[in-house]
């Protein structure tokens, strides 16, 4: 008997492929009072229960498969890991079953574009692509979905990697890695070493540049990119196996070794955040058959998932920014500096509207991004207060300013804002003090940017 913990999407998700294998369930949530008569109606074969695991189901259980949302060391759990009873995830149930090449992703920042861009790259170079995973579809509906897919490119998330073991990617990717999810981990190397292993079995690894000594498998193929690679202090030449910047007489492409992929000059995104997440698109699609026109078509008109350093609006010289899925601090920092060029170059800086459910991060870790970019911060949120605390010691006190809500905090920005300015709403937080996840925060932020101008 296979007991489902947590009974969100992915839950849900693990039901419908369970009993589709003939598989007997017991289905269990951790909220207290969580209702679920519609469940019960939707899977009526299954027994359900939340707030306490019935002392009966424990005997029963031969192996657990939890959502990504509830932690393994849950103290409820002991008794299966004593017992030596398997605890896995979907993405584990996924692994055992998928029978075609997978693309995985994950990092802290930026891997919902990366995921986005090399399953439309995959397709618009003729590739069957299902996509999925911690970004929309649950990766066990796409498989169920009967599709016939030719590949299947996937987010994950630290979380889903915790339990995973199987799977066997023809191609993956850690991002990055800077502080998040502190409330989970005992420090950024736990963290770390969580994401590492979607690299335990994969054909194809590829890691940013300052991440090349980084534990790793031994993988066959093993590729790196970024935008500076140096020796000595000087540019050095990219390598077969290297991503980056290639200047052919001038014009700047995106390539590796002597192979230019894509003019930096025909993408739709300009910056060089935006650069680093096609240098990653492409190491990922290394092992398909990509042409460089397949590039230029995708990143020609690429303009951005919403959410994500998203324009909402520009009145009278000032940019007002959506960057709702930057629910950390290394987010945020990207974004601060994505945008401290153009702010500088126009005359302007950035206003910075930040705060929400810190989840034990350091956010004195942006404080050198804030000072040298941001004409006022404003915060807001339960932890409005521990943010500011991490940054007074290197931000002017003056650029500080604490309000309660985003009603108030975009309220003050119009104030603050001057010509040439950018208005960014980077939380650097979780949402669900005040929202119910970061699509919900961003949609707030729109409405109320674009009722100040009616």
């Amino acid at each position: 008997m296979h007991l489902v913990v947590g009974l969100g999407i992915t839950g849900k998700s693990v039901l419908h492929y369970l009993l589709s294998q003939g598989v007997d369930c017991l289905a269990f949530d951790t909220r207290e009072g969580f209702d679920l008569t519609v469940l019960q109606t939707e899977f009526p074969s299954v027994q359900f229960a939340s707030g306490q695991l019935p002392v009966e189901w424990i005997s029963q259980v031969s192996d657990v498969v939890i959502s990504p949302g509830v932690a393994t060391s849950e103290p409820w759990l002991d008794v299966f890991h004593q017992a030596g009873v398997p605890i896995i995830g979907d993405i584990e149930l996924f692994a055992r079953a998928v029978g075609k090449p997978v693309v995985a992703i994950t990092g802290s920042n930026g891997k919902s574009t990366v995921t986005t861009l090399t399953a439309q790259v995959l397709a618009e170079a003729g590739y069957r692509v299902g996509l999925g995973g911690n970004i929309g579809v649950p990766a066990l509906d796409l498989l169920r979905s009967g599709q016939g897919f030719d590949v299947f490119v996937l987010e994950l998330s630290s979380f889903q990697l915790e339990t995973t073991y199987s799977l066997q990617p023809t191609s993956a990717t850690v991002l990055n890695v800077s502080e998040d999810h502190m409330d989970r981990y005992s420090g950024l190397e736990d963290y770390l070493q969580a994401k590492m292993t979607i690299l335990n079995n994969t054909q194809w690894s590829i890691l940013p540049f300052d991440l090349v000594d980084s534990p790793s498998s031994e993988q066959s193929h093993a590729l790196h990119f970024g935008l500076r690679l140096a020796v000595d202090g000087q540019p050095a030449p990219l390598t077969d196996t290297q991503y980056g910047v290639i200047d052919d007489n001038g014009v700047h492409w995106l390539g590796y070794n002597h192979t230019p992929l894509l003019k930096i000059e025909s993408m739709a995104l300009k910056g060089e955040h935006h650069q680093l997440n096609a240098l990653a698109t492409m190491a990922l699609c290394r092992p398909f058959k990509v042409s460089p026109q397949n590039y230029e078509r995708v990143f020609s008109v690429f303009t951005g998932l919403p959410h994500r350093t998203q324009l909402v609006k520009e009145v009278d010289g000032v940019q007002w920014i959506n960057d709702s899925k930057g629910t950390n601090v290394g987010a945020t920092q990207t974004a601060i500096r994505s945008f401290a060029k153009q702010t500088r170059d126009s005359g302007g800086q950035v206003i910075l509207i930040a705060g929400g459910v810190g989840k034990e991060a350091d956010f004195s870790l942006m404080a050198k991004d804030v000072q040298s970019a941001c004409r006022s911060v404003i915060l807001f949120g339960r932890d409005k207060d521990i943010i500011r605390n991490a940054l007074i010691s290197k931000v002017s006190e003056a650029k500080m300013h604490l309000v309660d809500d985003l009603v108030q905090a975009v309220n003050l920005a119009r104030e603050k804002a001057e010509k040439g300015d950018v208005v960014l709403f980077s939380p650097a937080c979780a949402s669900f003090d005040q929202f119910a996840n970061y699509m919900e925060r961003g949609d707030v932020f729109e409405k109320l940017v674009k009722q100040l101008f009616e």
